[in-house]
Parts: C-alpha cells; sequence; structure tokens
C-alpha cells in the first residue's frame, strides 16, 4: 500500500505528511528541491509535461507499483472520527497507525465486494459521518481521501480539469455496482483556504462545465447540492 500526495506550490505547507509521515509526495520536478529544503520528505518528481491534477494521479497510478493506493489531499484540516453511543463526539486525533490500519480494512473490505475505490466523508459536515450505518455503497466520495484498486485499467478521466474524482466515483458506481463509503471517518482538508494546488487554475467555470459533463455522461445518476465550504459539488441520486 502507498499514501500518495499529490501537491503544487506548497513548499513547506504538506500539512498531510505531518500526520501520516510515511507518505510520499508527488510535485513537479521543478518544484522537487523546494519541497525538499523546506523539510518535506519522501518527494517524488512528477515529469513537467504532466499538466493538471488529473494527468497527475494518472501519472502516479502508473508509476507508483502498488496496488492498493490511498489518493489523499496535502491540506488537511482535521481528521477522526465518531464514537458509537455518544452525542457527536468528535475524536480528532486518530494516530497515523490508527489511519494505516483502517486504509488496511477499507481494502480488504473494497476487494471482498469486487468493487474497485473507497472513500471517507471528506465534506466536513457532521451530518455525514454516521457511525450507526458505518458504510455507504452509492455515494460520492472524492480524492482528497479516496483508495484505488491499481489493477492497470482504473484511471481517471483526462477530460476533466476538475470532478474527475466524482468522475471514476460514478463510473465504478455504474461498472461495478457500487463503491465503499465508510461513514464513521471523516477527513477534511482546507481547499480553497491555501493557496498553490488545483486553486491556482481551478475557476466557476470550470467546475459548471465539468458538472455539465457529468450529468451528460451519468444521466438520472447526480444533482447539484451546494454545501458548506464546497459551492460545486454533487450529490449520488
Amino acid at each position: 500500500m502507498i499514501i500518495a500526495i499529490p501537491s503544487k506550490g506548497r513548499a513547506g505547507q504538506v500539512k498531510t505528511q505531518k500526520l501520516l509521515t510515511c507518505a510520499v509526495v508527488y510535485v513537479p520536478q521543478l518544484e522537487v528541491e523546494s519541497y525538499r529544503s523546506a523539510g518535506t520528505q519522501n518527494v517524488v518528481g512528477v515529469p513537467n509535461d504532466i499538466h493538471g491534477i488529473t494527468a497527475t494521479r494518472n501519472w502516479i497510478l502508473k508509476n507508483c507499483n502498488d496496488r492498493h493506493v490511498v489518493m489523499i489531499d496535502d491540506d488537511v484540516k482535521s481528521q477522526g472520527f465518531f464514537k458509537l453511543f455518544t452525542r457527536k463526539s468528535r475524536q480528532k486525533k486518530m494516530s497515523e497507525m490508527d489511519w494505516l490500519a483502517e486504509f488496511q480494512k477499507l481494502f480488504l473490505v473494497t476487494e471482498d465486494l469486487n468493487y474497485r475505490i473507497w472513500g471517507v466523508s471528506t465534506d466536513g459536515a457532521l451530518r455525514a459521518v454516521y457511525p450507526y450505518k458505518p458504510f455507504s455503497f452509492r455515494s460520492y466520495i472524492t480524492a482528497s481521501c479516496m483508495g484505488l484498486i491499481n489493477d492497470g485499467d482504473l484511471l481517471f478521466d483526462e477530460s476533466f480539469k476538475v470532478k474527475e474524482d466524482y468522475e471514476i466515483n460514478l463510473r465504478c458506481i455504474k461498472e461495478d455496482g457500487g463503491v465503499v463509503c465508510a461513514r464513521y471517518l471523516y477527513w477534511a482538508n482546507s481547499h480553497w483556504h491555501d493557496e498553490g494546488g488545483c486553486k491556482e487554475y481551478r475557476t466557476q467555470e470550470m467546475e459548471r462545465d465539468a458538472i455539465r459533463q457529468l450529468k451528460t455522461m451519468y444521466p438520472g445518476m447526480i444533482r447539484t447540492a451546494k454545501r458548506e465550504n464546497s459551492e460545486w459539488t454533487i450529490s449520488i441520486v
């Protein structure tokens, strides 16, 4: 299993590696030395002719030589789980070993169901984390924290400059019958609040175009749903 963190323009700001110290950070080749000089460990350079997050994700899948790949964002803000039999009691300090153990379990569940991806709640909404029903098999999951069975065939659709994780989510639901969404865990990120990363090129029009394309490709499967801190999201119908 490999924990892969794509990053760009955030030397010295890879918050996620402070928690997941074993993670490999994939950055443009031109930025490798700046990341290393800033103290980032396990840095791998992505060729400079690979542009955008979607192509970067595919380059990682093609070159990491691991069957189990966890794709995770570099800007974690909060993370943890809800305990049963408590009123929304949030445990915010899961350790690296805790997360690695959960990732391994989720890969086992995913393989047993003959599915290809899993994810955890990443929208930051308390209502999305629900330990009384710990799994959902028809739900949206994002590459902010996504596990993929890297079988050589499962790749992101590079016609999507954004919303590439939503597309692969919908594709796996359609082709495999479902995905594994772990509702007892949550992983929230800073996203638009931090400089660098996808923020450098994402626009509202790009987000709208991607949603229109998703609705065309997967008719009747999604609807737009505005959420706190995330204007351009979708819900599975």
